[in-house]
């Protein structure tokens, strides 16, 4: 096995020379990718997410002519401040995100029994002012909610009355819209980070060897061809691993700055989840490893290799677009297929949800026995002279 080593020690030193293949191994799967795939939905949620705990100060005009409603904003985290009638202007500087305006006639309209008017003034090119009005809006329709049961009491009806129907919906399901997409990112992420830490070594090491006219001094070694492939193999495997491994890492710190409370109840973005899905994705790395090799070594020259492996990329991705338009159970048989079982046992533990031990057996194996498939094709092609054509 001494040949295996020297082969293996050769092939990443050759690599960590490249520049290029480096910047996609450490920096573009590991940083740019999920930068570009976590880094809008951490920012949107954080920016379009309300939270009631937090005080809010609203400045109103007319404020002493609803005490009562000003009090209730007080009991939901909403100070009022009084502001002065000319607003307008400094709403449209952004000093002011929003105003609220108490008409002179909301008192009598209330004592009548009207719609009493409030207004909301805002300017919609500010994303605080849609946060903060969402938030004002729904407080206001809670009192609204209130004087209207008020108003029946004192007539001594039931509001009940004006609800011939009590409609109620029960899902069966056990998702909600959205979990399947969100159990999805992070293994296309993951997947899509492996290939690329692996791509260039896969195309060096087989078609660039063959291009360069090192592979023939090479192969006229007496070294088993086995362990020279084997060799080449777990080159282009400690690459893909390190693709894997430092994307995870900044994907848990990139959910880390969602807020509190924003999916922490509905998903499950915690270490554990993390270093799951690391061993999830280990068998993933030995089979999109040998799937690199196998296409690269059957391509004659760099060029050609690159522009096959670039189609051929598309073929693991097929998972994630499948599950997003068709409903695929989650059952023994689509574990037993290479990659969609991973994105559906991915989707569980996202979810929050136990794992079935057989499923991830039938997942792991299947990646595992396809990699081993590719692997002796790689040996056979080794074999035969045609290689160097």
């Amino acid at each position: 096995m001494k040949s295996f080593w020297v082969i293996l020690l050769k092939e990443i030193r050759d690599n960590l020379r490249d520049r290029r293949s480096m910047f996609f191994t450490l920096l573009y799967g590991p940083l740019l990718l999920p930068a570009l795939m976590i880094g809008p939905l951490v920012f949107n949620v954080n920016k379009f997410s309300v939270d009631t705990e937090q005080p809010l100060s609203v400045a109103v005009v007319g404020r002493e002519r609803a005490p009562n409603l000003m009090a209730f904003l007080a009991e939901h985290n909403i100070n009022t401040e009084t502001t002065e009638e000319d607003f307008i202007e400094p709403l449209r500087r952004g000093e002011l995100p929003l105003v609220m305006e108490i008409p002179e006639d909301y008192e009598p309209a209330l004592r009548n029994a009207r719609p009493a008017p409030v207004v909301i003034h805002y300017h919609s090119g500010g994303d605080d002012a849609t946060q903060q009005r969402r938030r004002l809006r729904a407080v206001l329709d809670g009192y609204d909610s209130r004087l209207r049961s008020l108003r029946f009491l004192a007539r001594g009806m039931d509001e009940q009355v004006f609800d011939p129907l009590h409609i109620s919906e029960r899902d069966v399901s056990t998702q909600v819209p959205g979990e399947a997409f969100m159990g999805l990112i992070l293994p296309f992420m993951l997947l899509f980070s492996m290939m690329m830490g692996g791509f260039y070594l896969a195309v060096d090491t087989t078609a660039g060897e063959r291009e360069r006219l090192s592979l023939e001094p090479l192969l006229a070694l007496p070294v088993p061809r086995w362990q020279l492939v084997l060799g080449k193999y777990v080159a282009i495997l400690a690459f893909v691993l390190m693709s894997l491994i430092l994307p995870l890492i900044s994907g848990f710190v990139l959910f880390g700055l969602l807020d509190d409370g924003v999916f922490t109840s509905r998903y499950d973005f915690s270490a554990s989840t993390f270093v799951a899905a690391a061993f999830l994705h280990l068998p993933v790395a030995l089979l999109m490893t040998a799937f690199l090799f196998v296409i690269a070594a059957f391509a004659r020259s760099t060029k050609e290799a690159q522009t096959q492996l670039g189609i051929a990329m598309l073929v693991p991705m097929l998972p994630f677009f499948l599950l997003q338009f068709l409903n695929i159970p989650e059952q023994s048989l689509t574990m037993a297929i290479p990659l969609l079982g991973q994105y559906q046992l991915m989707t569980q533990l996202v979810n929050g949800q136990s794992i079935v031990p057989v499923h991830w057996v039938l997942s792991s194996a299947s990646c595992v026995a396809l990699a081993v498939l590719l692997m002796s094709m790689a040996v056979r092609r080794y074999r035969h002279e045609s290689i160097l054509q």
